[in-house]
This record gives C-alpha cells, structure tokens and sequence, in this order.
C-alpha cells in the first residue's frame, strides 16, 4: 500500500492536504504531480515577495510566505514519536491531520493556498476528496511562462 504523508507546519500547527491540491498521499505522488504540494510550499516559504519581477500577485490571505522560517516538516502515517525532536510527537501529529470527526490542535489551510496556486496559475482545483487540476483555457496542463515583454526585429 505505502506510506501516507502530510506537509506540517510544526509551529504554528498547520498542514496541507494533499488530495485538496490535486496529488496523491504518497511521496511520489506528491513530488509528480504540478500544480500540488510543492506549489504550495512554494508560495508558504517564499520569504521575498514583492521584491522583483516575476513576484507573485496580492494575497489578502496572508498565504505568501505565511510558513518562512517555521519548522516544517512532512511526516508519514509510518512515522515514530522519535521521528522530529521529543516536543512533537509525529505519529500523533499524522493523526490529527487526518481526523476530520474531531477538532485537532492542526488546522488544514490547504483551501486559502489553493486559492493562490488557482488565481497564479489560472485554474481551479476541482471535485470533493482527491481533486483534479483543470486550467481555465482547457488544456490539461498549467499555463506555461509567458514573457513580460517580447522583442521582435523586423525582416530586413
């Protein structure tokens, strides 16, 4: 079957869902799949914003960056208490993130940062449970980089 895995905020009690991002739980099916986790742990660590081009839009979530400099970690239904330093306890820690019957001290902010991947990237995570990436143009990839300027010499 394989191990399971969700990004941590370890600080300030946060996580990402993988499915809410378009992947899958495992390790592989979270670094195979764009946009996804790393998208997201993209625009959570991202520690510069705003300060050059190709900077990402206005977030009035508070998503860009949100993470930089916090103890992040991604730990595994497989995990042991050993795993992080003693004050976490990993293999309570994956069930938290996963128990959605119960209030747990993890609160998942996988919607606001798929909110950015889908007005950045111009699409939308759609469906309930595992979700799909569907760009807006139709196509079944992202949008590729377009230049913010483009030169052209005419023919002589």
């Amino acid at each position: 079957m394989g191990q399971y895995h969700y990004v941590v905020n370890l600080t300030k009690r946060e996580f990402i869902h993988p499915h809410k991002l378009g992947c899958g739980l495992k390790l592989w099916e979270q670094i195979a799949n764009h946009p996804g986790t790393g998208a997201a742990l993209i625009i959570l660590l991202a520690c510069s914003n705003g300060r050059g081009g190709g900077d990402l839009k206005d977030d009035p979530a508070g998503m860009i960056g949100r993470w930089a400099g916090d103890q992040i970690a991604v730990v595994g239904d497989y995990a042991e208490n050993g795993d992080l330093p003693k004050q976490f306890k990993a293999k309570e820690i994956y069930r938290q993130c996963g128990d959605f019957e119960r209030a747990t001290p993890y609160r998942d902010i996988s919607e606001d940062v798929a909110a950015v991947i889908e007005r950045e990237l111009g699409g939308k995570f759609k469906g309930d449970g595992w979700r799909e990436w569907t760009p807006d143009d139709g196509g079944d990839s992202v949008r590729g980089m377009r230049p913010d300027l483009v030169i052209s010499v005419p023919k002589a």
